[in-house]
């Protein structure tokens, strides 16, 4: 039987969305044709948290065939709803006639022209987005929400979960339980991994190279150093550990916030803190298998794949309640600790359990690959197939099939 003929419409090539849309071009049960509306993250451009130019050193555009959509917007370069107009991709559904479409998210006016295109061409919609119920909007802003993408909600085929609260959020909004597929976020669990194993036995070295004690447990941030990310809470509760359990202190990545977060760990005269800059995707592997617990103190996150790297890692992890992985990844007391969002002193106080004794922290590490293990590309495959059987249920499972590629990459 021939494959799904899938098109994936997203935003742009991102770090953790390619690796899946490797597996499933090379699915014997999919035919897949991707559609960007930008080729940023394929080329270097200026992130304006990071404050530094990116270029991603993995590649971002093989194994799979892509297109980039011809933008219309005025305000290409906004973070606005109007930043990605393109019109073809109304045409391409209607000429394609694809058997189903993921739309990642509906941030943009392109997300809602390709679902108007797949209405026109009867092509099953499956949706995957980041929403929960998390997000602290005015209350007339959630109320217009509702009224305004709720019905459009309802109206898809599918929805592609990618954790426990996202699924909530689609149930707030009417959409029916069997219409909602797990399809968790994830990285890539496999290289991930595999870094760590072959990393494992170099850890003391890894520390005198990063310039990081070698006598001391490593805390460890990973993201941008932005307001929402809450990068001075972890500095208040590292100040507030100072007297009573020696630790280190790194912060990976780079922002606005930097020089702040720099001084205040001047004016608390914290010792062994460091602030990294923007670490790039190959480097990463070195940072996490030197450290021993990662936290993730942010004031909102739809998500948080640091949780998922660190775990890989075999670490223990740290979040805030304002976390959306944390009620998927973080078993409180298990493999880590959730506090309230902003209390540092509950920081604190979750890194002392974690950091006093070393035997329960390479036991929290361990049952954190563990868990992070069902968190995976494959199972996200499964997911999407699942997803695909039920809108086209006229199809059955393909056999497998040989030889066949992922094939070209191009533009249109």
């Amino acid at each position: 039987m021939t494959p799904f003929r899938l098109a994936y419409l997203i935003s742009h090539p991102i770090q953790y969305q390619v690796p899946l849309l490797r597996r499933l071009a090379a699915h014997p049960e999919v035919d897949l044709t991707v559609y960007y509306m930008d080729d940023v993250g394929a080329r270097e451009y200026r992130d304006p948290e990071f404050g530094v130019a990116v270029r991603w050193d993995l590649p971002m555009l093989d194994g799979y065939v892509w297109r980039v959509l011809p933008n219309w917007s005025p305000i290409p370069d906004a973070d606005h709803f109007l930043r990605y107009i393109q019109p073809s991709v109304v045409a391409v559904l209607r000429r394609e006639r694809y058997d189903a479409l993921i739309v990642h998210g509906y941030a943009h006016a392109t997300e809602w022209l390709a679902f108007l295109g797949a209405w026109a061409s009867r092509t099953p919609i499956l949706l995957r987005g980041e929403s929960t119920l998390l997000s602290r909007r005015r209350p007339w802003v959630r109320a217009a929400k509702r009224l305004v993408l709720g019905p459009v909600l309802r109206r898809m085929q599918g929805m592609l979960s990618i954790g426990a609260l996202n699924r909530t959020f689609y149930l707030a909004y009417g959409v029916q339980e069997a219409r909602i597929f797990s399809v968790p976020y994830a990285v890539d669990n496999e290289r991930f991994m595999a870094d760590a194993d072959r990393l494992r036995p170099e850890r003391a070295a890894l520390r005198r190279q990063l310039g990081w004690p070698e006598d001391l447990p490593v805390i460890l941030y990973s993201g941008k150093l932005i307001p929402k990310k809450r990068p001075l809470d972890l500095v208040d509760a590292c100040s507030r550990l100072a007297g009573d359990c020696a630790a280190a202190l790194v912060l990976m990545g780079d922002g606005p916030l930097r020089g702040e977060v720099e001084a205040e760990v001047f004016r608390r005269g914290l010792e062994h803190v460091s602030v990294t800059g923007f670490v790039n995707q190959t480097e990463i592997p070195r940072h996490y298998a030197a450290a021993d617990v990662l936290v993730l103190p942010s004031g909102y996150e739809p998500w948080g794949l640091a949780l998922n790297e660190g775990m890989c890692f075999g670490l223990p992890v740290i979040a805030s309640d304002a976390v959306g992985a944390a009620p998927d990844l973080v078993r409180d007391g298990e493999n880590g600790f959730v506090y309230p969002t902003g209390d540092t002193q509950a920081l604190a106080g979750a890194l002392r359990r974690v950091l006093v004794d070393s035997g329960r922290r390479a036991w929290m590490g361990a049952r954190s690959r563990e868990i992070v293990s069902a968190y995976s590309y494959e199972a996200d495959v499964r997911g999407i197939l699942t997803a695909l059987h039920s809108v086209r249920p006229d199809r059955a499972p393909a056999a497998p099939l040989t030889g066949r590629g992922a094939g070209a990459a191009g533009r249109s």
